[in-house]
């Protein structure tokens, strides 16, 4: 179950006329800039960075080093950079429809997503998954079919509470953390395999709460705190400063706490009801993590901004 954040990643793409290199930019929170012949651009050869994702965006949306040469890529974003956001994914889902409304091509959002997560795992190795994909560019909160062809199904357009973010400020490899994660499940380790097993309980009671009538937020944080459980215990994913955090959120009055993404540092997120924001808040004061607090979500997912802004 994946649920939008009212935080964005905003890529601009132009042509600078009789350009022969492909240009790329990060503005913050990075602050890199790349600039590379076309031919090397087109050839599948990375310098091992956060431009890779435009400069691996460009060559499966662009293909030929005629239309990659002159190409200007710009990114800016709001989110922590590798803190189980999907930053990467919102970035590379950004650059591709980008590019695709420079091209003047009339790609749907799934099309998009497929190019993206082509970038991303075919290109960049980083074996991510659909769920960020299709998160970052359907917006609202939907449950994911993440399997060999995926599906979406959309349960609202907002989660109906306050979310406050936490970054541990904690960075990890995620490409590392899920290979080495893969290998646990295919060694059929005892607590990967009871993940598996009881995560889809945990989502379809979720699905359940969420699209009642009525829905009971305290019972929804409650299967929110249980999943993370479940990565703390069975995966074993968490991290001592993201379980202090996540306690003394509760306690402090949020509904749950869950780590984001695939952990080992990091982001958790908490479900807070209105009236107990600031003393959340003040809970983690004396941490040495960053706090964002969101309102009640944003439906919006990838938005294409005339035919040069994705």
């Amino acid at each position: 179950m994946v649920a939008a954040v009212p935080l964005r990643t905003r890529v601009s793409a132009w042509r600078a006329p009789g350009g022969d290199a492909l240009a790329l930019s990060s503005g913050a929170p990075l602050h890199r800039t790349r600039l590379l012949p076309a031919q090397r651009a087109a050839e599948r050869r990375y310098d091992g960075d956060e431009l890779d994702h435009l400069q691996a965006a460009a060559r499966v949306a662009l293909r030929e080093v005629g239309r990659i040469a002159g190409t200007v890529l710009t990114a800016t974003t709001d989110l922590p950079v590798s803190a189980g956001l999907s930053s990467s994914a919102a970035l590379t889902l950004s650059a591709v429809a980008a590019l695709a409304g420079l091209s003047g091509a009339a790609l749907d959002v799934d099309a998009v997503c497929r190019l993206a997560r082509r970038a991303e795992v075919s290109e960049l190795g980083s074996g991510a998954g659909w769920m960020d994909f299709l998160a970052c560019a359907h917006g609202g909160v939907n449950q994911v079919d993440a399997g060999e062809v995926p599906g979406i199904r959309r349960l609202a357009a907002t989660l109906g509470v306050p979310v406050i973010l936490i970054d541990t400020r904690q960075r990890r490899a995620t490409g590392t953390v899920l290979a080495a994660k893969r290998d646990r499940f295919q060694a059929r380790e005892p607590g990967m395999i009871a993940y598996s097993r009881e995560a889809p309980l945990l989502v379809d009671a979720l699905t359940g709460v969420l699209t009642a009538s009525a829905v009971d937020f305290r019972e929804a944080g409650r299967l929110v705190s249980a999943y993370h459980g479940l990565l703390r215990d069975k995966v074993r994913c968490s991290t001592d400063l993201i379980d202090t955090c996540a306690q003394l959120v509760v306690a402090a009055g949020a509904f749950g706490a869950k780590l984001s993404g695939s952990g080992h540092g990091g982001c958790l997120f908490a479900l807070v009801p209105g009236d107990a924001v600031t003393s959340v808040l003040r809970s983690l004061a004396d941490l040495p993590v960053h706090t964002i607090v969101l309102p009640d979500g944003e439906p919006d997912g990838l938005i294409v901004n005339g035919r040069s802004a994705g």
